[in-house]
């Protein structure tokens, strides 16, 4: 597998990502896409309700969110308000911030140079229109690509307010916008990539350092004597692939590139679980505690750690003669890591090496899922 043409990635994604079903027919299909786009609409305007509302009874600052009004105000709403209001003034920071023009391709460059409104309504709340009349590094186009990036992590924040929004999601969601002219098919199969996702934005960070935990396993296994130099040096908790884990190597590689290695990662989870394709009945009502479904590609399959880890794993050894000789503490292993050039398909190959290395001694995997769990226990 070497990843799909971009033309074709508005089709096969979808698929990959069991938003839809290959076996549905093209009445199936047509009816489908028509509630993913009447349901995220429907969130869309209920990100505008809120937006009024705040404008309503919100005092913003630089520094957070007060909710004002009388004492005796409905709590629930008070609560929604400022959770959404404190969602959307980071996702708005880090829109602006965002460069749209890394991969050649804006994010609905060639639609309509408007922003889509909302139903009913002006397109985005007033903090937003301010904060991208004041961006005036941003081009036109740029702030097209900002508004559908706001629109589509605002909604995501109020379909999922558990997970809500935090720093790094926007890396995930830029692919979308740039593969999907279509918002609402942009917005589900970010969903469905948040489903596997979602546990790396955990605010415990359980989630991250159970796959740190099953990393460091693997580079144990795989090579004992960098393992014993990371240990040396304070970096056996693997800390310097924590970016790489929460925005799936978004940072390390070229856009492109990174899309290339989801698809992937995606193919090789549905190949596993070709039997295991959810319906999406329903999804416009899915709870956050539902969220969470057999998608493997970012954590493990079957107790075995995912091919994902094994391709960090595989970075992580391709540069094991500069770690021994040049990283004395954590913070040389950081900016080494940080500053890296990723060589996608040997690497590629030589993480299946290293896992099929791994896991012909199957105590390796228990070992791994053991110490993931007893670090799940103690959190």
């Amino acid at each position: 597998m070497q990843g799909c043409a971009p033309e074709l990635r508005v089709e096969v994604w979808p698929y990959l990502l069991r938003l839809d079903s290959p076996s549905a027919g093209r009445e199936q299909h047509a009816k489908l896409r028509a509630h993913f786009s009447r349901s995220y609409d429907a969130l869309l305007q209920r990100c505008q309700e809120l937006e009024h509302a705040l404008e309503g009874t919100t005092t913003r600052a630089c520094t957070g969110v007060g909710v004002a009004g009388q004492a005796d105000a409905a709590q629930p709403l008070a609560s929604e308000l400022a959770l959404f209001a404190e969602a959307q003034r980071i996702i708005v920071l880090d829109a602006v911030r965002t460069d749209f023009s890394q991969s050649g391709q804006r994010p609905g460059a060639s639609s309509d140079s408007s922003a889509p409104a909302l139903k009913g309504g002006k397109g985005l709340g007033r903090v937003a229109e301010e904060a991208l009349a004041a961006a005036t590094h941003m081009s036109s186009a740029d702030k097209h690509a900002a508004r559908r990036l706001i629109h589509l992590l605002s909604a995501y924040a109020l379909h999922d307010p558990e997970t809500g929004y935090c720093q790094g999601m926007s890396d995930l969601a830029v692919p979308m916008l740039l593969t999907f002219e279509d918002d609402a098919m942009a917005f589900w199969c970010y969903e469905r990539l948040m489903r596997s996702m979602r546990k790396n934005f955990r605010h415990d960070e359980s989630g991250i350092k159970e796959q740190l935990t099953a990393l460091a396993r693997i580079i144990e296994r795989a090579n004992p004597v960098l393992f014993h130099h990371l240990r040396h040096i304070n970096a056996a908790d693997c800390l310097f692939a924590y970016r790489m884990i929460l925005v799936q190597l978004r940072r390390e590689l070229p856009i492109e590139q990174a899309m290339t290695l989801w698809e992937v990662l995606w193919a090789e989870d549905y190949r596993h679980q070709m039997d295991c394709w959810t319906p999406t009945h329903g999804i416009g009502e899915a709870s956050a505690h539902s969220l969470d479904d057999r998608c493997t590609w970012g954590s493990s399959y079957h107790g075995q750690p995912s091919l994902f880890l094994y391709f960090i794993a595989a970075l992580v050894l391709r540069h094991r003669r500069r770690i021994i000789d040049d990283c004395r503490d954590q913070d040389d292993t950081l900016r080494l890591f940080n500053g890296m050039q990723v060589d996608l398909w040997s690497t590629l190959r030589l993480a299946r090496s290293v896992r099929q290395h791994c896991t012909a001694d199957t105590t390796v995997v228990k070992s791994c899922l053991a110490a993931a769990k007893a670090l799940n226990g103690r959190a």
